[in-house]
């Protein structure tokens, strides 16, 4: 295996842990989430390392996109963008609905991925 799918791979299981982690808080209910700015702001957090890890795998191995049909690398690295960049533009009910439906699709891609990228290295 590459240095590159290496680090990709490694990036991949950063955005496991990330989604797992955003699964975790978003499991609070979303009264936590609207009352309570450490729930909210951990999510956040977490989407930002979602679309970091996102980009940084890109990079590593411009390929990986290639071999992950089930993960659309765009939105999560722009959602990453739009809370970073244009954090006063961050709109409650899209962060809710990543959180909540689009995080737990994204983390059963990416588990398959992964799975698939490690075997294939073996």
């Amino acid at each position: 295996m590459s240095k590159g799918r290496a680090t990709a791979i490694d990036r991949l299981n950063h955005m496991l842990e990330a989604a797992d982690a955003i699964i975790r808080y978003s499991a609070k209910g979303r009264t936590h989430f609207d009352e309570d700015p450490e729930v909210r702001d951990a999510i956040l957090y977490q989407i930002t390392v979602l679309g970091e890890a996102a980009k940084a795998a890109l990079a590593a191995d411009p390929s990986i996109e290639e071999a992950t049909p089930g993960i659309e690398w765009s939105p999560i690295a722009r959602m990453r963008d739009r809370v970073i960049h244009h954090y006063w533009t961050t709109d409650n009910e899209v962060v809710w609905s990543t959180a909540t439906e689009s995080v737990p699709q994204l983390r059963t891609a990416l588990a398959s991925a992964v799975s698939r990228l490690q075997a294939g290295s073996r």
